[in-house]
């Protein structure tokens, strides 16, 4: 059997072509399985820890300048939420600081506020769990889920 080698630039379009069908194959059960999406362009601000820490609340905060919020919604209801940001400065009583590692914050009800849900309609919506990662660059990142029926602040006893 002959082997046979591909060149550079013929190789290089193989891998780009292999990415786009990989990401269309990713995106594309949320799309036939009836999920809508919807996004947020910024710049908008949020509040986001960037450490545990002994205060009432238990966190420091930062204020970050978010660019993008995709909200992808399942026919089931529930929706899941991704936003970047880029830490600007402290937040108030609770002012953090930017961290020398990266810090990841994970936690389940009652923690995180949709983003999105304030910025569309002023209403909190609260999520059923998060994920956040903070950079030493300033880079925020999170993902937020929420249930079909979702947590409101009266749930979490606000």
């Amino acid at each position: 059997m002959k082997q046979v080698s591909l060149r550079r630039p013929a190789r290089r379009i193989v891998l780009m072509l292999t990415a786009a069908l990989l990401a269309f194959g990713v995106m594309a059960p949320v799309l036939a399985g009836g999920a809508t999406t919807d996004r947020i362009d910024g710049p908008f601000v949020s509040v986001v820890p960037t450490a545990h820490a002994d205060t009432p609340i238990g966190v420091e905060l930062m204020f970050a300048e978010c660019g993008v919020l995709q909200r992808v919604e399942h026919p089931d209801g529930s929706a899941h939420e991704t936003q970047s940001c880029q830490l600007t400065g402290p937040f108030f009583d609770f002012p953090g600081t930017v961290p020398d590692k990266a810090f990841n914050d994970v936690a389940g009800e009652c923690v995180w506020g949709s983003d999105y849900w304030r910025l569309t309609d002023s209403s909190t919506v609260i999520a059923s769990s998060y994920h956040l990662t903070v950079t030493p660059s300033g880079s925020v990142h999170i993902t937020s889920r929420y249930a079909a029926d979702p947590l409101t602040v009266e749930d979490c006893g606000f």
